[in-house]
């Protein structure tokens, strides 16, 4: 029984040293994973480093972009004023023409009615004297 028992505690220390082998390739597989892991999260960490550089750097541009916009908005006002000064101006040189021009006309309607008095009086004292 002895011999048999040695056979079994034999075959049982072998049967145990294989486990323990593929158990240990098993651990040696999961640590090369774990390492490959950890390279791909570093690697995934300097990915996201970058975008938040980045994004920092688009939040950047688009506050250079929002101050030049707020300076176009300030130029256009600018603008705008100047324009209606200009439609105000013109409006109360062409209101000026216009009262010139009336008084052009009537200047011109009291000529016409002089002139015409005068040939009537002319022609009146043509007739008289002949």
């Amino acid at each position: 029984m002895s011999e048999e028992l040695l056979q079994q505690l034999i075959h049982m220390v072998g049967e145990n040293n294989r486990i323990v082998k593929e158990v240990q390739q098993e651990l040696r597989e999961f640590k090369a994973e774990m390492y490959e892991f950890r390279a791909e999260m570093y690697a995934f960490r300097d990915e996201m480093y970058a975008f938040r550089e980045e994004m920092y750097a688009f939040r950047e541009e688009m506050y250079a972009f929002r101050e030049e916009m707020y300076a176009f908005r300030e130029e256009m006002y600018a603008f705008r004023e100047e324009m209606y000064d200009f439609r105000d101006d013109a409006i109360q040189r062409l209101e000026r023409l216009e009262r010139q021009d009336k008084l052009i006309e009537a200047d011109i309607d009291l000529l016409h009615k002089k002139v015409s008095d005068h040939e009537r009086e002319i022609n009146r004292i043509k007739q008289v004297g002949q």
